[in-house]
């Protein structure tokens, strides 16, 4: 009996330590979980210390609900967008389309270089119109914006941060992040320290990363996210516009999916009657001819709607303006015209580029009234750029630089020796055609799908390991323009940008460098309007549809 007795104690023993273990497991998991939660809300204040947010009326943050199809997530975002400010404000049940709209400025006064007044105010002349102006616009529509200002000075005093503040429509919350720029140890190539006595040091060239963080602390918070530089002018219209050809391109990519042969096709093609097809000369997977080919749904989900930096040409400069002076005006005589000459046809029968919708900005640092013919491109030219006809509603399109190895194919401008040089070969990352656009914008579940899928080593923080040489700040990863101007997506991403060839939708993808310093910096011969940009795009579409006959 005694050792029945015993016997059931050391069970129970057995019993209860086994329960004791799982609670202290439990409660490790559980302490974890607390842990990664706080790491994940707090990882961009770890960076720099960020001011306390802002929000004039309190709201329930908002996810995108359970019983949403996400993969028709672009839809149901569109859907949202493009209510009327009525429906959205009578419509109870239905949250607002909720937009953070951040903005990283590097100095609250000019500092004299690049074109630009030494001890200008930079803040309340150049970068505040822009943000009420294009928060107005979105606000007005009856989206929910809120601001992040991400500020590489020491500190944005109150005074200054009230009048930003008061500036922007009632209901828009502001947060601000300053001293945002972070430190780092600069190293060698082999990532050994640069000298022995190196020591820790400011990387301004790293103010450009740090959206990232906000990015990812957010998150869940909004539906759209816009990033860009303090002087790039961002409005409604450039959304809609973005999310209405993602749209298409996700339709054609789902298309593609259900196809019995896995590719989307253009509808009423014209019929190609050619029997040799080009072959590629570097490291991309297809030739320089593609002109209506059917895609795959990998290459539809690699197509990205791009956009292109503009200028208005300011008299201010110079009377007559240096771009316009002389018996044969640079803009007049631009480059590779007379190899590829601009069709202007396209005006009289698909309209013409609206300078209102970039450029009409009322600040005192941008010239008023800005025509067609006063916007101008810097960055890129018709030597670097494709033409193609893309399956369903995408059509027409220009075709923007990007990596050989990463190009899913178009009808390139010197398609046939064009260019009268048979060394000349296809433009890919030549920094000064890149065409680089000085931030981004996308949705949340495009934002995840750079980090989990397309972006080796992830879009997002924390940015270690091997695909970042385990140093993010380093600058073999990329300066500037790889973090603000779109570089690693276009490049180490493998997106690839499109320009819609309809001039409505083409003037909704140039973006205002309203800062209009490069036309005083820049070579004449760098600089062509965007009319006549575009009516080279053309005269390349004319020639692919020629090489099908």
């Amino acid at each position: 009996m005694a050792s029945a007795t015993t016997a059931a104690q050391q069970r129970l023993f057995r019993s209860l330590l086994l329960f004791a273990a799982l609670l202290a497991a439990c409660f490790i998991v559980h302490e974890k979980m607390i842990v990664f939660s706080q790491y994940w809300k707090l990882s961009a204040k770890k960076q720099q210390q960020a001011t306390t947010f802002v929000d004039s009326t309190p709201t329930m943050r908002r996810r995108l609900s359970d019983d949403v199809d996400h993969d028709m997530d672009l839809e149901h975002i569109l859907r949202l967008a493009t209510r009327t400010a009525e429906d959205t404000f009578t419509e109870e049940d239905s949250p607002p389309f909720r937009v953070l709209f951040i903005v990283t400025t590097l100095s609250e006064y000019d500092k004299g270089t690049r074109g630009t007044v030494h001890g200008a105010d930079r803040l309340k002349d150049l970068v505040l119109p822009l943000l009420v102006d294009g928060v107005e616009s979105m606000v007005h529509r009856g989206w929910s914006v809120d601001v992040y200002l991400i500020c590489g000075f020491e500190e944005l005093q109150e005074s200054r941060r009230q009048i930003i503040q008061d500036a922007l429509p009632k209901g828009v919350g502001l947060e601000v992040w300053d001293n945002a720029i972070p430190y780092y140890y600069e190293k060698k190539f082999n990532q050994q320290l640069k000298r022995p006595d190196q020591t820790i040091e400011l990387a301004p060239h790293g103010l450009s990363r740090q959206h990232r963080f906000v990015v990812r602390d957010k998150l869940m918070d909004y539906d759209f996210f816009t990033a860009f530089e303090d002087d790039i002018r961002i409005t409604a219209d450039h959304v809609l516009n973005f999310l209405e050809m993602s749209t298409h391109i996700d339709r054609m990519r789902r298309a593609a999916e259900h196809s019995p042969d896995g590719k989307a096709h253009v509808k009423d093609a014209v019929r190609d009657n050619r029997t040799v097809r080009g072959k590629s000369m570097d490291k991309a997977t297809v030739g320089n001819d593609l002109v209506q080919d059917p895609m795959t749904a990998d290459e539809l989900r690699r197509l990205w709607p791009g956009f292109i930096r503009a200028e208005v040409l300011d008299n201010s400069v110079g009377q007559p303006h240096p771009l316009l002076e002389g018996s044969t005006p640079a803009l007049d005589n631009f480059k590779w015209k007379q190899f590829v000459p601009a069709s202007m046809e396209y005006e009289q029968k698909f309209g013409t580029v609206d300078p209102n919708v970039c450029c009409d900005l009322d600040s005192p640092r941008t010239p008023p009234n800005p025509t067609k013919d006063d916007l101008v491109l810097w960055e890129t030219d018709v030597s670097a750029m494709g033409v193609r006809n893309y399956p369903g509603e995408i059509g027409w399109a220009a075709a923007m630089p990007v990596e050989d190895r990463a190009d899913v194919g178009s009808y390139w401008s010197g398609e046939g020796n064009v260019y009268n040089d048979p060394s000349f070969k296809r433009p890919r990352r030549i920094d000064a055609l890149l065409g680089q656009q000085a931030g981004w914008m996308a949705t949340r579940s495009q934002v995840l799908y750079f980090h989990i899928h397309g972006c080796p080593g992830g879009f997002l923080p924390h940015f270690d390991g091997e695909d970042w040489y385990h140093d993010s700040l380093q600058t073999r990863n990329g300066a500037v323009e790889f973090w603000s101007g779109g570089y690693q997506l276009f490049g180490r991403c493998r997106l690839n940008r499109i320009l819609s060839l309809d001039p409505k939708r083409f003037s909704r993808q140039i973006l205002y460098h309203s800062s209009n310093n490069k036309q005083k910096t820049k070579t004449k011969d760098k600089f062509i309007r965007l009319s006549h940009f575009l009516g080279q795009l053309y005269t390349v579409k004319e020639r692919a549809l020629q090489s099908l006959v």
